[in-house]
């Protein structure tokens, strides 16, 4: 599906430039070292953490518990330094929400490092990664003839579900905790994969 690793472009926010980066398939080890043994080792508070509701994710668990699965991909975005600034896990056998009996792609994990979130930490280091991270789930779901559908459950956080809304995903269930699940359809997918020179 894709070349690994491929070369993709983020924003230095310092900087104000983009620099290269690799999408990279994100493994056990490496999951283990450069996110949970790095990622919330900032100058944050414990409020701040307590916020973010990936602050207690184990990606080394939740890779190498689907590694051996053809239906999951694990994926991230690497930096020139060797940091992971972003990953995503997802499942290539799912049904799609918004037109039953059509296949899509599931959205299990995404997230950026801490040190890329404005909220977390001004200024970000680099911005564009969650960006990356999501057309690549897109992009593999339009190369497996699913259209480009992608759903996922969104954290209760209006700027998280204004992130997917921006890119076309539209809202499909909202429980009673704020949880919302978003479903990208095969028109706006094809819609943002030309846009980005993909078709």
């Amino acid at each position: 599906m894709f070349n690994f690793p491929e070369e993709v472009h983020i924003l230095n926010v310092a900087k104000n430039v983009r620099v290269k980066a690799k999408l990279i398939r994100l493994t056990r080890n490496l999951a283990a070292t450069e996110i949970d043994g790095t990622w919330w080792n900032l100058p944050a508070s414990r409020s701040v953490r307590k916020e973010e509701g990936d602050h207690h994710w184990l990606w080394r668990k939740i890779v190498g518990a689907n590694q051996a699965k053809l239906t999951w991909e694990a994926l991230a975005v690497q930096s020139a330094s060797g940091a992971i600034e972003g990953a995503i896990a997802y499942r290539i056998d799912a049904e799609s929400r918004l037109q039953p009996g059509d296949g899509a792609v599931y959205v299990d994990r995404i997230a950026t490092a801490p040190r890329n979130r404005p909220w977390v930490l001004e200024p970000p280091k680099y911005r564009g990664i969650g960006s990356i991270l999501l057309l690549a789930a897109v992009r593999h779901s339009y190369l497996l003839g699913l259209g480009g559908r992608v759903w996922l459950t969104s954290l209760p956080s209006e700027r998280t579900q204004k992130f997917y809304q921006d890119r076309g995903f539209e809202v499909i269930f909202e429980d009673e905790d704020g949880m919302i699940d978003l479903e990208l359809p095969a028109v706006a997918a094809e819609k943002w994969l030309k846009k980005r020179g993909f078709l």
